[in-house]
């Protein structure tokens, strides 16, 4: 703020002495270059404001605050007067082409240190020195002396902008980013250089008034093209990497030494001998190029010091390995080998070439290790296995190790195989006390979780190698060990895993995770995994006979996972998991192959299990009704009571989707207490308004089965002034099924409060007449299958239902009545009650209320269908 205020002073006055002072005819254009500079200045400041970084800002804030300078040096020389205009002038040039310099080397590089923006400096200053001794060397002598005498105040800043030009010249070049900008950088400044060149040289009176106005042009325009530069940086602000440059370096570099070498051979030839000022020139110029030797030795020295220091720090890592590495050609020969371990595999590792690797390989393991390396080689490139091996020392020792073989035929440096051998001697002594009480199931003697978690730790997760994994259960096993103790059930797992064993490859990795749940690495690809699965299934499935006692039959559910499934371990067991779960779910005895599907319709459970919880608190929940009409007036008699959820992300859930979650979750009872609230509250409505019309709810048998249930029913009644026969309790003939005597006995007790029962969706095929007969129900409702099949001709099934129902004093209920002929069907059959969609839909508690009040209104002389 305190420059600008300087500058706005400076010009307003070297602009009103310039206007009024007729004598100086140069000042008014001198004015307009020092405003034009201040403008351009200010401009540059503004625009590389918003840059991102202060690398990027900081060649643009450079050339800001040089124009600022040399706006305010051009000013000061107006007031100051002709006697110190040129020394001003020349002064202030040098000065702001040494801030471009200074900005030119703030350009980024790929090394943007200290030292090679010094390096960069040098190097402009070489290149600029080696230009302006060709160029003295090339002027006459005669016209050399009388600028040394005569224009001194023009050559001081002439070698300056030059020196400034050779640095940008160089920045441009080694530029990693945005090369294009910072040329039209420096060419602009280099452009506004010579023009303050050109005013020192109008300073002292040797240029023309046309001259001086050309000079005004193409310093307002360098000025402008610099703004420019910086504008860009602001507009198009992203990555730009620039292509290196190395050969344009060493060209830029060389041509102007040898161009410099040239002119002194010529001057010595042609002119004379070299005077003092050349001698001066060449001796700057090589005190230069001293310097950045200098500076390039000690660089070469640090880089000396920094890879020796780096090969030591490897060679360090190296030597305290315990690998040994060895190439072997495609035939299995060794033609190298690179101990750095404390022991060797050779007594003289440079007599190797030739020699096969299986040699060195124990008797019992050749064979395999052989069979391994074959097959690697017939493989695809780029493979990796490992070979587990004794191989024999340099002291004829045997030693346990393990070897990591890469093939590396696409690489033609090795094209060979490269092979990692590690002594695990110590490991495999521990590993074999302790695997049987770490990582073996101690039972079937089969890997354990551990065990398992380990190998898919160390030998799938990062590996390239295919596999699958198989999650299997027993389909029925707690049975057995209810049914014939657990002797039997120890039994029938020692044999799974004999089976196990024989059927699978010995690389497979077969494991007991608890219970009857096992599992299966496989080392192939999931195509071949299904196929092994198959056979599995098969072997499990076959029956279990053990002496003294029946045969256990059991089948068993496989679920499988590819391991490029997953990207980490749990979550390929995750995948095995849901496979599995969907095995099950589809019947048993079968395999399926984990699906995303599946695992997205497993987490919508979970996010519906989740939200279910509070959902009656955050008043997600409600309930709709569905009318029961009477035949032949078509009077609402009654109602079915529908859950409905509606949550503000998820949207309107179906209740066949949210109801089985609520089961599971262990809301049943929470939900059904809700509910009878509700309908005793909706209940207590319809009876203050006159209507008779009773409620239908449904319920679980993990509700009916709570002891309190029915005495919550009645409290809830009764706080409500309901009277019992208005609430009707279903159950589905599905539930009738299951645990007889105990249902029986809860709708006994629920009936005891005089609520009434429903038989729902009779008609499915599980309960039998006597069962029936045992049941204390009220009512019958048709299942809508056998409603829907009126359509193909199946109304005597719905006839049968009815006349069942008179003869045993039950009234019926025909759900799922959809069609105008499903509705004559029913009307024939003798149904009193029906309920679906082509009468009335579920609604809402506002829309059944108005129902019913036009249900009194049309019917008050008629009595209810099953009014207690």
């Amino acid at each position: 703020m305190a420059l600008g205020g300087v500058l706005a002073v400076s010009l307003s006055v070297a602009a009103g002495r310039a206007i009024f002072d007729g004598s100086r005819h140069a000042g008014l254009w001198i004015a307009c270059l020092a405003v034009a500079a201040a403008v351009a200045g200010g401009l540059v400041w503004r625009v590389s404001g918003p840059l991102k970084t202060a690398v990027d800002r900081a060649p643009y804030r450079r050339q800001a605050v040089a124009l600022y300078l040399e706006a305010a040096g051009v000013a000061i020389a107006v007031i100051a007067g002709r006697a110190y205009e040129s020394w001003i002038i020349a002064v202030t040039g040098v000065i702001v082409m040494s801030l471009f310099a200074v900005a030119f080397v703030r350009v980024p590089d790929d090394t943007a240190t200290p030292a090679a923006r010094v390096r960069r400096g040098l190097d402009g200053l070489f290149i600029a020195g080696c230009v302006l001794f060709s160029h003295w060397m090339l002027m006459p002598p005669a016209t050399a002396e009388r600028v040394l005498e005569q224009y001194y105040l023009v050559l001081i800043p002439a070698v300056a902008a030059t020196a400034m030009a050779g640095i940008g010249v160089v920045a441009v070049i080694r530029a990693t980013a945005h090369r294009r900008r910072y040329l039209l950088l420096v060419g602009s400044l280099s452009v506004v250089a010579a023009a303050h060149v050109g005013v020192v040289l109008a300073s002292v009176g040797e240029l023309s008034i046309w001259q001086c106005r050309m000079l005004v042009l193409v310093w307002g325009a360098g000025c402008l093209v610099s703004a420019g530069a910086a504008w860009l940086a602001r507009r198009f602000p992203g990555p730009a990497t620039a292509v290196p440059l190395p050969r344009v370096d060493v060209a830029v570099t060389l041509v102007p030494a040898v161009g410099a070498s040239a002119t002194a051979l010529y001057h010595g030839y042609v002119v004379g001998p070299l005077g003092p000022d050349a001698i001066i020139t060449a001796m700057a110029v090589v005190g230069v190029l001293s310097v950045r030797q200098v500076l390039a030795r000690i660089d070469v020295r640090r880089y000396a010091r920094v890879l020796s220091d780096r090969e030591a720090y490897y060679r360090s890592i190296v030597s305290g390995s315990s690998d040994i590495t060895t190439v072997v050609d495609f035939d299995g020969r060794m033609r190298f080998q690179a101990a750095s371990a404390p022991w060797r595999c050779h007594a003289d590792p440079t007599r190797i070439n030739g020699v096969p690797f299986t040699d060195m390989v124990h008797p019992d393991d050749a064979a395999t290790v052989e069979r391994q390396l074959t097959t690697l080689v017939a493989g695809e490139p780029g493979q990796r296995i490992r070979i587990d091996a004794r191989i024999k020392d340099a002291d004829g020792e045997w030693r346990d190790t393990e070897s990591i073989v890469a093939d590396q035929r696409d690489n033609p440096k090795v094209d060979g195989l490269v092979i990692r051998t590690r002594d695990v001697g110590e490991r495999r002594a521990l590993e074999r006390e302790l695997a049987k009480l770490a990582f073996t199931d101690p039972l079937t003697t089969l890997s354990n979780r551990r065990a398992l978690l380990r190998t898919l730790e160390s030998d799938v997760a990062g590996g390239s190698m295919p596999c699958t994994l198989l999650a299997v259960d027993l389909d029925g096993f707690k049975n057995v060990n209810d049914t014939r103790g657990h002797d039997i059930g120890d039994a029938v797992l020692v044999e799974v895993a004999k089976r196990l064993r024989e059927s699978l490859r010995p690389t497979d990795v077969a494991a007991r995770l608890g219970g009857d749940e096992f599992a299966v690495l496989l080392w192939c690809p999931p195509e071949r995994g299904y196929e092994i699965a198959e056979r599995l299934l098969a072997v499990l499935a076959e029956p279990y006979r053990f002496d003294g006692h029946a045969s256990v039959f059991l089948s068993s559910s496989i679920g499988l996972a590819g391991c490029a499934t997953a990207d980490d371990v749990q979550a390929l067991l995750r995948n095995a998991d849901l496979a599995l779960r969907s095995a099950k779910q589809q019947g048993k005895n079968q395999i399926e192959a984990y699906d995303e599907l599946f695992e997205k319709r497993v987490r919508r459970r979970n996010v519906l299990e989740h939200e279910l919880h509070g959902a009656i608190n955050r008043g997600e929940l409600y309930l709709e009704y569905q009318p029961v009409i009477s035949l032949p007036h078509r009077r609402v008699v009654g109602a079915e009571a529908l859950l409905r959820w509606q949550h503000p992300t998820l949207g309107a859930v179906s209740p066949g989707e949210f109801i089985p979650v609520v089961e599971d979750a262990g809301l049943s009872s929470d939900l059904a207490t809700w509910t009878l609230g509700q309908v005793a509250e909706r209940l207590a409505v319809w009876k203050a308004g006159g209507h008779p019309a009773w409620v239908s709810i449904n319920l679980s048998p993990r509700q009916l089965h709570s002891r309190l249930f029915a005495t919550d029913l009645a409290q809830a009644l009764l706080s409500k002034g309901v009277p019992p026969s208005r609430l009707v309790v279903e159950v589905t003939e599905h539930d009738v099924a299951q645990d007889m005597d105990i249902l029986v006995a809860q709708l006994g007790a629920l009936r005891g409060t005089g609520v009434r029962i429903a038989l729902d969706d009779f008609g499915a095929g599980y309960s039998s007449l006597g069962q029936l007969h045992r049941l204390p129900v009220d009512i019958l409702k048709i299942d809508r299958d056998l409603v829907a099949g009126s359509d193909e001709g199946a109304a005597p099934l719905a006839d049968v239902v009815v006349r069942l129902g008179e003869r045993l004093g039950l009234a019926v209920i025909a759900e799922g009545v959809e069609t105008e002929t499903q509705l004559d069907v029913v009307k024939q059959a003798g149904c009193a009650m029906v309920q679906g969609y082509l009468l009335a839909r579920p609604m809402a508690v506002a829309k059944i209320d108005a129902m019913l009040r036009d249900d009194i209104r049309l019917h008050q002389a008629q009595p209810l269908a099953i009014e207690s």
